[in-house]
């Protein structure tokens, strides 16, 4: 859904096949144990990338729905289209919990309302918090502080009581998002934005409590995206 230079607006390709070759030097990050996928396309009708997934081994999902649009459309075409525009989560690890935490309404935003994800991980004996989140760039100077000022209530508790992970696309600086989420540290730093040249980070993991970073990376290649993706290895 995104213009991205050399490759056809609404143009297909194979989503395993990216996150196959885009650890460091090519390397697969299918390994994860949790994927956060901000920005996904499924059809109403047949498998798809979530299916796939499945098959892999991450039998955990959650899911929320932004709007339905046919493959390739911009977002602001109100019709019922092919498929929905989602947010999701997929686990290797069971998902005790699922919530829908709902967002302030973005400025000239085309999904009428958003929701963050929270899902409560089991890893071993622990419980683990995680919030995957995609706010609105509609307008980018309003709606990105509003949603994430939203988002700060709704977590606001997380992390002082067991491991706390948020994870997702902010469409703001790392340089100032403390402003709009106090407390939270940065797991990942490098440009995510825009993905044949990037030069700002607006893709985020973020940690509070007792969570510690063993290594992370931003993609060096992206497939069919104007943004690159990031990878954090944690442990709580």
């Amino acid at each position: 859904m995104s213009r991205v230079p050399d490759a056809r607006q609404g143009r297909p390709f194979d989503e395993i096949a990216a996150l196959s070759t885009m650890g460091r030097d090519g390397g697969s990050w299918l390994d994860a144990d949790v994927l956060v996928l901000p920005e996904l396309w499924i059809p109403h009708e047949g498998p798809g990338l979530l299916d796939r997934l499945a098959e892999m081994g991450f039998e955990a999902m959650a899911c929320t729905r932004f709007v339905t649009l046919g493959f390739g459309e911009r977002p602001h075409v109100a019709r019922p289209g092919e498929g929905w525009w989602v947010l999701a989560v997929a686990g290797r690890q069971r998902f005790l919990a699922t919530h829908e935490l709902a967002l302030p309404r973005g400025v000239n935003d085309p999904v009428p309302l958003r929701h963050a994800l929270h899902v409560e991980i089991a890893v071993d004996d622990l419980v683990v918090d995680l919030v995957a989140f995609h706010v609105s760039s509609k307008l980018w100077y309003l709606s990105p502080p509003r949603q994430l000022r939203g988002l700060a209530r709704h977590v606001r508790d997380l992390g002082s009581a067991r491991p706390a992970i948020l994870v997702g696309d902010a469409n703001w600086w790392r340089s100032t998002l403390p402003l709009w989420l106090p407390g939270w540290r940065p797991a990942v730093r490098g440009a995510t934005f825009t993905s044949w040249r990037p030069h700002s980070q607006i893709d985020h993991v973020l940690t509070r409590g007792r969570v510690a970073v063993s290594d992370a990376e931003v993609a060096s290649r992206s497939a069919g995206s104007d943004h690159r993706a990031v990878r954090a290895t944690l442990i709580v």
